[in-house]
């Protein structure tokens, strides 16, 4: 049975190879297009970079595929550590962009947040795979709720929102895989949904109401009803003074969320010259290289946040469904890897990391059709860029490492 299921692992893992390979293809095709109209030599044009970060990127993952998982699983809480001083080393460099995001490293600028996000998953994995707390007790959240926030807070000040929601959004299908208590997630959910409909007394008011009978139904103890009934009002109502505390763009970013045309010239200009480039693609798309807004310069960081809107302008639907369904394929097969799985560390690992490839897709694809705001979130192996081009190599290899074993911890 062990060996029918590791080569089912290994089908899985060559099928994942095949979607991860045609991902980069189309990639390269969207990159070179972007930038085709630059009198540049190649490797000075960000087709030759992207080249070589895929290049740098698959050798990486290489080398963590060979690594043995369970000296992963001992030196997680120790490269969380590493971790920490790394997002922080950004706070002693000199600005880049007017955010302290980046590092310079011969030469190369890197974003050390990016590596982040795979460390988180591995702490968090290590931590529910040892635990020995009831996860239907709701003190199993303290410790991850803390290793989440710690880096969260850390990178929210760079300022980098986007990231930030990432490390957020990935604890959240490791507890689900886990099987943390639905109850429990909820309550942890309660307070950011409290902030979010605080803006509005009616729907903050009908939250409130969902949270209460869900408490009630669920027989929680008094003092627990109260404590989280306290700290949901607590956070409905500093909303005001914490959107105060964002960074003007990022208010105008969500403002233009509900009425894109607001600010056309200003916050909304990237979302509607999106929407017009993927609404001009129709349904076979325009042709490689053939259209006006990536070439005419209307759409900006068409190589990077927006290659998305690349792909619809000149791959129109056909080509945008086809990029869906490799994500999707993407997602399943690493879901049924991890079902496969009876190492349960490893289980989690996968879950958590294809979680943070999926939470990538899905925002930066609605943040270009406009159902979000933007958040600089890129596309995994579509986007232009070395640091997050090289962080989801390192997943696929991580992934891939996880495949390998089928025995517990």
């Amino acid at each position: 049975m062990a060996d029918r299921n590791i080569n089912k692992l290994n089908k899985l893992t060559a099928g994942m190879f095949l979607v991860v390979l045609m991902l980069c293809m189309v990639g390269l095709v969207a990159v070179y297009s972007a930038s085709s109209n630059v009198d540049q030599g190649f490797f000075q044009r960000a087709i030759g970079r992207q080249v070589m970060w895929m290049i740098l990127g698959a050798i990486t993952a290489s080398i963590i595929f060979v690594i043995k998982g369970e000296l992963l699983f001992d030196i997680s809480y120790w490269i969380y550590g590493a971790g920490l001083v790394l997002i922080m080393l950004p706070y002693i460099s000199p600005l880049s962009a007017g955010t302290h995001r980046w590092i310079s490293i011969g030469g190369f600028n890197y974003q050390p947040s990016e590596i982040m996000k795979i460390i988180l998953v591995l702490t968090l994995a290590k931590y529910f795979t040892t635990t020995k707390i009831s996860k239907s007790d709701f003190k199993v959240l303290f410790i991850p709720l803390i290793l989440t926030l710690i880096p969260t807070a850390i990178v929210l000040n760079q300022p980098d929102l986007g990231t930030a929601m990432i490390y957020l959004l990935s604890l959240f299908p490791i507890m689900f895989w886990a099987k943390v208590d639905f109850v429990n997630i909820f309550i942890l959910v309660a307070p950011v949904v409290s902030f979010l409909s605080a803006f509005n007394f009616y729907t903050f008011f009908i939250w409130l109401i969902i949270v209460v009978s869900v408490l009630y139904l669920k027989k929680i103890k008094l003092w627990h009803f109260i404590l989280i009934i306290i700290i949901n009002l607590s956070l409905g109502s500093v909303s005001p003074l914490l959107w105060n505390k964002l960074e003007p763009y990022q208010q105008k970013r969500i403002l233009t969320l509900f009425d894109v045309n607001s600010d056309p010239q200003g916050a909304g200009y990237q979302v509607i010259q999106s929407q017009v480039a993927i609404g001009s693609g129709g349904f076979s798309g325009k042709g490689l290289g053939q259209g006006k807004q990536t070439h005419l310069k209307f759409l900006p960081e068409q190589k990077t946040d927006f290659i998305f809107s690349v792909i619809g302008e000149e791959w129109g639907f056909i080509g945008v469904t086809f990029v869906l369904l490799l994500y999707f394929l993407m997602v399943y097969l690493s879901i049924k890897s991890a079902y496969r799985s009876n190492n349960q560390f490893n289980t989690l690992v996968i879950i958590g990391l294809i979680g943070v490839l999926f939470f990538h897709v899905v925002i930066n694809i609605a943040m270009t059709v406009g159902l979000m705001p933007v958040t600089g979130l890129p596309l995994p192996f579509l986007s232009y860029g070395g640091s997050f081009l090289t962080s989801c190599f390192i997943i696929v290899g991580l992934i891939f490492n996880m495949n390998r074993k089928t025995d517990r911890i």
